[in-house]
């Protein structure tokens, strides 16, 4: 079993998937090319994150898990200031069978806004329904939501992308040691997904390795899970190499450490309907 717990589609029906923007001028990245791509690389489910490019209109990516059952997880988005917030995350999870919420940690002025007690309802709200939230933005701004985190400890949270950590800095690694801070929390969890854009090889991409190890380290291979930034991983990599990347390079992973990386903790957290 292989799951890949990070990426996004979209619709080329842009009359009845609009997005928020009005653009139409982008590559494509339907259901149905990933559909075909998991297929040539072996891999059998995934986690849709809603693309940015809808906002909060989640309505393509809840076609896609109701049009293929069981083969879907998807996270949302919802305008974190509406004042029924509370209540879209509800009817997300239950009548959609979405999983929880994306938080965009750059995306206000402030990061500490998503932090703020105006936001504890939806994270109330995600505790009873026993969804989750995972975490976009540079790892900066880690500090910011760590103290809602901390505060609601039965809530599941997912760091994308290494949690935006570095891969270059020099001893003691401030912004590494943000994410690597984040291991004292039993709830929360890391995606290791390619980080070709910040590396300086060619693939297998070495210069990114010691990051890796450093957050296996500390929160060991329970709490990591593959994604691989589908459509936007094939213009560099691909999407095979992104997986051959943490299968075969990745050479301090052990059979039972990939086991964890490519399936059962994504297992934890999400049920597919089976």
């Amino acid at each position: 079993m292989i799951i890949d717990t990070h990426l996004h589609v979209w619709s080329d029906d842009f009359s009845r998937y609009p997005f928020a923007d009005g653009s139409t001028d982008i590559e494509d990245g339907s259901v149905e090319l990933l559909n075909s791509t998991m297929a040539e690389a072996g891999v059998d489910k995934a986690v849709i994150v809603q693309p940015i490019n809808y906002l909060y209109d989640n309505r393509y990516v809840a076609d896609c898990l109701r049009r293929f059952p069981g083969k879907f997880e998807a996270i949302g988005l919802v305008n974190r200031n509406a004042p029924d917030a509370p209540d879209q995350l509800e009817r997300l999870v239950a009548e959609d069978g979405f999983s929880g919420l994306r938080i965009h940690l750059a995306r206000p002025d402030d990061p500490s806004e998503w932090a703020a007690p105006k936001q504890y309802a939806t994270w109330e709200r995600a505790e009873d329904l026993g969804s989750l939230f995972i975490v976009f933005g540079p790892a900066s701004h880690l500090p910011a939501i760590e103290p809602m985190i901390r505060r609601f400890p039965s809530v599941p949270v997912i760091l994308d992308h290494i949690g935006g950590a570095p891969i270059d800095e020099d001893e003691p690694y401030p912004l590494l040691s943000n994410v690597l801070r984040m291991a004292e929390c039993p709830n929360v969890y890391v995606k290791f997904t390619p980080q070709v854009h910040q590396s300086t090889l060619p693939y297998p991409h070495e210069d990114t390795f010691q990051t890796y190890r450093r957050i296996f380290d500390a929160f060991g291979p329970e709490r990591l899970m593959w994604g691989t930034d589908f459509p936007w991983v094939l213009r560099d990599i691909g999407y095979l190499r992104a997986l051959e990347l943490f299968r075969v390079h990745l050479d301090f992973l052990t059979g039972e450490d990939k086991e964890w990386l490519f399936h059962k903790t994504a297992s934890k957290l999400w049920k597919f309907d089976d």
